[in-house]
């Protein structure tokens, strides 16, 4: 929590005016408030003020930390992503390469189902362990906040001790995490039928969810051959009557409704999107939802990408995301997914780094205090071996940051 001036910034990302505007739409070069030969103060774990040229009196004194001309920009913020599994699926991506599918690999007892039995085999350590060692990549890339899912449990008790793993990683971890139970992920196997484990899901898994105050949201997998929003409604309103926020995977392979029952159920974001038809999109954007588009899965699976000009018409605010999991996107360095976004889903670099900072902080609730280097915001901040951020969209994350600060400590 100490005191800090960073100075010799040669380009400094504060994205200044979108946090003063709280806008989240129509995203130009000028909105991010990039600020030439600039410095930072931090303080007691805040942003305190930034600037150009002569540094005033009172952070002058502040210890200096010279950034060599680097550039500097807010924390990144992923999303979505899927750390808490057992096993190892990357046979299945030599099976897509030999020309199976996504939903190929599901019906023969791949995919998500293939997770869930490796994961009630491995240990809480082991679990534990891997997320751990998971979190620290996305860290390495500057990642300084992260949404983190469970989906791998498929009964309650597996998926609150898959709960209980994230809420360990929280206290070891300088990231801030944000952790969704994914209570709905795949059919069951454990039940005689999909009504009887949603019932089970239901009633049994969201009231511990809530009294432990193990999640700060809850998803479900709204997709053809998976769940409907019909399947979803009565598990969706028993966590807005505990309070509990929603957020869910939407339309990724058909436009199932999901996006428009977002807007309805008022959820945070929507992700995936592919398919949501403009209806959805219309109404997501007007609820105060965040599409939260995924191309690293597209890349991985060769899967449609979203088309981010869709979203923009409709002024519906884009976050980007890693998806990282296990079997559909085991890619991890989101500054790359960022990229992907820009050169494939047709986003701007301008709106592609704000799909991973200032959007993504929106699509986690989190605006008021991440995603941008404003005055009174977490000084989670990088500093890159790059020195503007046309080279970090170029870089594909090839180039990792030489520090990565949480709460204004090096991390």
């Amino acid at each position: 929590m100490a005191k800090i001036l960073v100075f010799n910034i040669g380009s400094l990302v504060t994205l200044e005016t979108l946090a003063k505007e709280k806008r989240h739409v129509a995203i130009s070069a000028e909105d991010l408030s990039i600020k030439s030969n600039a410095w930072l103060a931090v303080g007691q774990g805040k942003i305190l003020a930034s600037g150009t040229g002569v540094v005033p009196p009172i952070y002058a004194q502040f210890p200096q930390l010279d950034a060599k001309g680097r550039l500097v920009t807010p924390g990144l913020v992923d999303a979505h992503t899927h750390p808490v599994f057992g096993g190892d699926r990357t046979h299945e991506f030599a099976a897509r390469l030999d020309g199976k599918t996504y939903q190929d690999i599901a019906k023969a007892g791949g995919g998500i189902k293939y997770s869930i039995r490796t994961t009630r085999e491995a240990s809480s350590g082991d679990l534990l362990d891997r997320c751990l060692g998971l979190l620290k990549t996305f860290l390495r890339h500057g990642v300084t906040t992260v949404e983190t899912k469970t989906g791998y449990g498929q009964n309650a008790k597996e998926e609150i001790r898959c709960l209980e793993v994230l809420a360990e990683a929280k206290k070891r971890v300088p990231q801030t995490l944000s952790v969704t139970c994914l209570g709905l992920h795949d059919q069951p196997k454990d039940f005689a039928d999909k009504s009887e484990y949603i019932k089970h899901m239901t009633e049994e898994l969201l009231p511990e969810v809530k009294r432990r105050g193990l999640a700060d949201w809850v998803d479900a997998f709204v997709e053809n051959g998976y769940f409907s929003v019909e399947d979803v409604t009565p598990y969706f309103a028993k966590a807005q009557s505990l309070g509990l926020a929603i957020r869910l995977h939407a339309d990724e392979f058909a436009p199932s409704g999901a996006a428009e029952a977002a807007a309805h159920w008022g959820a945070a974001s929507a992700d995936h999107m592919q398919k949501a038809s403009d209806a959805g999109i219309k109404a997501l954007a007007e609820s105060g939802g965040v599409a939260v588009m995924l191309p690293a899965t597209s890349f991985y699976t060769k899967i449609p990408y979203a088309d981010a000009a869709r979203f923009r018409e409709r002024g519906c605010p884009i976050a980007v995301a890693s998806d990282f999991n296990p079997g559909s996107c085991y890619l991890s360095n989101l500054p790359f997914v960022a990229s992907l976004s820009a050169l494939y889903c047709g986003l701007s670099p301008y709106e592609a780094f704000v799909g991973v900072t200032w959007n993504a902080a929106k699509a986690l609730r989190l605006e008021a205090r991440k995603g941008a280097l404003a005055v009174g915001y977490d000084a989670d901040f990088v500093i890159h071996e790059l020195n503007t951020l046309e080279q970090w969209i170029a870089d594909f994350g090839q180039t990792d940051p030489s520090a990565v600060y949480c709460a204004g400590v090096k991390v």
